[in-house]
Formats: C-alpha cells, structure tokens, sequence
C-alpha cells in the first residue's frame, strides 16, 4: 500500500494545498476493508482511475459508490468508506481555502457541503481524457503531473482573485484556537455578518464550525500519535477548557466516544501498515 501526501508544483500553491495519494490491491479472501473519516478541514477534487470504493454517511446512513471523478465540500459528518476487494487508486486534491471557489467560477461552495458530486457534471468533459491518462500513467509522479497540467489549464483562466476571507481559513487551518468572531472579521475588514456570509460562500461553513473541526482534528491526531498523554492534556493544549467539551465534539464529528475512534483509527490500513 502507497499513502502519500505531496505538495503541489509552485505555480498551483496559490490554489491547491497539497494531494494525497492512495494506492493498494485488497485480497479477495480478506474481510472487507473499512476506513472511517471523521471530517477533516478540507475540500476538494478526487481522481478514482481503478477501483470504487463505497462510502456511508455515518449520520445519515446515506450510501453511494464513488464516480471516477468527484468534487467533494467540506465534510461536517464522518464518512465510513468499504473499500473494493480488488486494485484501488485515489488522487485527491485538496484546494486552499477559497480556492476551489474561484476554480468552479464562485458557484457557492455550501452547495456541496457534506456532499459528494460527480465532478463531470460541474466541470468540463475533458476530465474523462484526464481519468484515461492517468489509467496507464508508468508513475506516481506521472499522475501528479498529469493532474498538474489538467488544474493549470483550468487555474490559467479563473478571473477571482483571493479575498481575505480566504486567508481566516488558512488561519483557522493552521491555529484553530478560540478566535472571536469579531476579531475575524476585523482581520478581514468585514462585519461579523460579513464575515459569516462569506466564509460560508467561499468554505461551504461558517468559521466557526471550521474552527471547531480543525481542532477537533489536530487534537485527535495529537493524541494518536502521542498515546502517552491523557485526554485532559491533549484538550487544554488545544484550548479546551476540559476533556468533556473534546469529548463533545469528537461524539459530534466521529459518532463515537475517542477512545473508540483511537481504535477504529489503529485498524485503518494506512495505520496498520505504518504509512500515517
């Protein structure tokens, strides 16, 4: 199994912040794998070349099969995805803060909020050629530049220049500690209405949920990679006031308590094989 994260060329950093490759051939005669994926701060476009996996809404129960190619929004509930028993392949590109936004033309990206789209429906049709390279790509590099030149092909057209909204998500993607409102928006020169209004336009959520799920996730992953703390002091150092309000939010986001999801997340694949 390949797990990767790669950064993207410098001409593209301005939109996308980093892809994330995944790359395994199950065995037919094991159980079913399940990877379970709490909301990350995230949103973005996936390239599926070989395989499908199946993906369940652990909230909602809603259940559907992956396309070739999808535009996923900014998850707010944890998706459980069945992977194929047989060769899979997934290229994920997560954009910056905004920068899907001025890719798709300022279509509103709360219209894509915990959803999954195909994105052939959104985007050109010449992103079925892109799915076709990739296919018979000779390298993982070579899929990143095959994805590279179809996103600058797109990004040397886009007129929408980057708002300071934009730059509050990075914020909130980097520092999620307990900004107010108000001084968001001062940052940004807006309103606290303002500010809202766009954020939600922009990210697909208001910032504060984005905040809380950005800490969420780095106190989980803080925690994982550092069982010998307790709970407690993984909460305060990311601004928990206690345990319980952590505990809050990881019931809300994973649908479990965190200790559960320690375990779930030790069973991962990416885990079991030391690759996260």
């Amino acid at each position: 199994m390949i797990y990767q994260r790669i950064p993207p060329c410098p001409a593209l950093q301005d939109f996308v912040k980093e892809y994330m490759l995944c790359h395994f051939i199950a065995d037919p005669a094991c159980p079913p794998v399940i990877q379970p994926l709490p909301p990350l701060p995230e949103h973005g476009l996936e390239f599926i070349p070989k395989g499908l996996a199946t993906s369940i809404n652990q909230q909602t129960g809603e259940r559907s099969k992956e396309t070739r190619y999808v535009i996923f929004g900014q998850p707010v509930s944890r998706i459980n995805f069945i992977m194929p028993d047989e060769e899979y392949l997934v290229i994920r590109v997560i954009f910056q803060p905004g920068g899907l936004f001025r890719l798709l033309g300022g279509v509103p990206l709360n219209e894509f909020t915990d959803k999954i789209a195909d994105a052939e429906q959104i985007l050109e049709p010449d992103i079925r050629f892109v799915n076709d390279q990739l296919l018979h790509a000779k390298s993982y590099s070579q899929l990143i530049k095959i994805i590279e030149e179809f996103l600058w092909n797109k990004i040397r057209r886009v007129k929408l220049e980057t708002h300071a909204v934009d730059k509050i998500g990075q914020l909130l993607q980097g520092t999620p500690t307990r900004f107010s409102l108000d001084w968001l928006a001062d940052q940004a020169c807006l309103s606290p209405r303002q500010l809202e209004r766009k954020f939600i336009e922009r990210l697909g959520i208001g910032p504060k949920l984005f905040s809380r799920i950005s800490r969420f996730h780095q106190a989980f992953m803080h925690k994982e990679m550092h069982p010998q703390l307790d709970w407690f002091t993984v909460a305060v150092n990311y601004g928990y006031t206690d345990f319980q309000h952590l505990s809050k939010d990881v019931n809300q986001f994973a649908g479990v308590a965190p200790n559960t999801l320690l375990s779930e997340y030790a069973r991962s694949p990416a885990k079991i094989l030391q690759l996260a």
